[in-house]
């Protein structure tokens, strides 16, 4: 009798459990089929109302939801229906790691949903207590995997930061180690734990982000998943942002063409972006430009707007519609904002106010989609002369060599980074530090390590270009690595 009634104590005590029904919301909320994943933990949410997990998980949906739609007449009730989810949990007498982790989650989800939505300051906080969250379950829950999926992540980022914002995160509390949080994400990603699949993802972008000699790795772990669970497209959206960046344009529009779509999923207008840029650099220019059309469509936010009408431009002057290139030109600087990189740069180019080469940019597109044998040949019938813009001859060696590299001609690529360099010199142009970077991780895969070294801080010396804080970070983690 009285072993039962402890029992049942022990049991009604514990709530917050990552049951049949929430790991079945939980998967659906993965494949981005939000409405079935509602569906789902609102029953559990009935009969548990108290299950912190359950309320993790619903919180994903809005979480995901803003993340991938953008809508900012859908923020104020997305992010109040994630403030009132985290004093639901807080409230929670419940004494159990579920509990902390899906705290610091939620909270964590409020803050990069504020970050999205350009509230830096509030933001800033919230990110701050949720690290302090992760950090304070990690010493009380020392073995806790999901946990240690999200702590590892944001120590990883932490410590990618440049030195000068590191000074003022310490001051905070905020600690960032590369070595440790790849580490404990490694840890959640080998060992079975209700979010493991996300500490794969994590983990796989991570590595990707890091190291230049994981690309193919990482590639292949994404893809593998992306095949594993045809029906994912939050999955197939990571094999075609993978496939993209390692410059497999064509298994990246593989992948696009057999997305899973239907109702049941929500949109994701970005995907529409991603493929017109895999098309553009093919040389498909009315692909392209139906593409970023569609996604100027559907998409209800503010980033990515410049970029679409930079590369809708880019189209129609390649394609030799000068009206239409010309309209989406102007629209470069009368839409959306210049808060992520690609709208920058698009804003960038306007202010410049200089029609590109076409050789150049065919050359730049066609290198960026991998298909470096069509770059290499239009190049070379570009003539250098002593007429030739420094721009222009500084970015004709920079794009030669990184074609060079692609084709893995080393000694050719080695070369026309060389000359980049000199050709940039006394300027702002990126393609200096860039090609010292370039150089680093040609002689870091030769185990060059003294000339890797002195590459990686040569591409940190150079000042005022575009790309200052991405090279410099990439340079500083490459160092970290020798």
């Amino acid at each position: 009798m009285l072993v039962g009634l402890l029992l049942s104590c022990f049991v009604s005590s514990a709530n917050s459990i990552f049951n049949t029904t929430v790991s079945r919301a939980y998967t659906e909320t993965l494949r981005l089929k939000i409405a079935n994943g509602r569906s789902l933990v609102k029953k559990e949410l009935q009969l548990h109302p108290g299950n912190a997990v359950a309320l993790l998980v619903e919180n994903q949906q809005d979480f995901l939801t803003l993340c991938v739609q953008q809508d900012p007449t859908t923020y104020e009730h997305l992010l109040a229906a994630q403030e009132d989810r985290l004093r639901k949990i807080t409230a929670l007498t419940e004494q159990s790691p579920w509990v902390d982790y899906s705290m610091a989650e939620v909270r964590l989800h409020i803050a990069l949903s504020k970050l999205l939505f350009d509230h830096k300051l509030a933001a800033a906080w919230e990110l701050r207590r949720a690290y302090l969250q992760f950090v304070a379950n990690a010493k009380k829950y020392p073995s806790f995997l999901p946990n240690k999926k999200t702590l590892g992540t944001l120590q990883v980022l932490i410590g990618s930061v440049p030195d000068t914002y590191k000074v003022f995160l310490n001051i905070i509390g905020m600690k960032g180690n590369i070595q440790t949080g790849m580490a404990n994400l490694k840890t959640a990603a080998t060992q079975e734990n209700p979010f493991r699949q996300e500490a794969v993802v994590l983990l796989a972008l991570l590595e990707h982000m890091q190291e230049q000699g994981k690309n193919k790795s990482a590639e292949a772990t994404l893809t593998k998943l992306a095949k594993s669970e045809p029906d994912n497209l939050l999955f197939s959206f990571v094999a075609m942002h993978i496939l993209k960046k390692n410059k497999h344009s064509e298994q990246a529009l593989q992948v696009y063409q057999q997305r899973p779509a239907g109702p049941a999923y929500i949109a994701f207008p970005y995907l529409h972006h991603m493929a017109a840029d895999l098309y553009l650099y093919k040389g498909s220019f009315a692909n392209s430009i139906r593409e970023n059309q569609l996604f100027l469509q559907q998409h209800k936010g503010e980033h990515y707007l410049k970029a679409a009408h930079f590369k809708l431009y880019l189209a129609h002057w390649l394609n030799k519609s000068v009206k239409q290139a010309d309209h989406h030109y102007r629209l470069i600087e009368q839409t959306g904002r210049s808060v992520v990189e690609e709208d920058a740069y698009a804003l960038r180019f306007t202010e410049a106010q200089t029609q590109p080469n076409r050789y150049l940019l065919l050359a730049r597109l066609q290198s960026d989609g991998g298909y470096y044998r069509e770059a290499l040949t239009g190049l070379q019938q570009m003539q250098l002369t002593q007429s030739t813009p420094k721009a222009e001859k500084a970015e004709y060696y920079y794009r030669k060599a990184r074609i060079y590299h692609g084709l893995e001609e080393r000694p050719q690529a080695k070369r026309g980074y060389e000359q980049a360099i000199s050709a940039s010199e006394n300027s702002t142009l990126y393609f200096a530090p860039s090609a010292s970077l370039q150089l680093g991780y040609l002689y870091l895969e030769e185990n060059d390590k003294k000339k890797a070294t002195a590459y990686f801080r040569k591409a940190m010396t150079y000042k005022g270009h575009a790309y200052k804080n991405s090279i410099d970070a990439k340079a500083k983690l490459a160092l970290l690595i020798i």
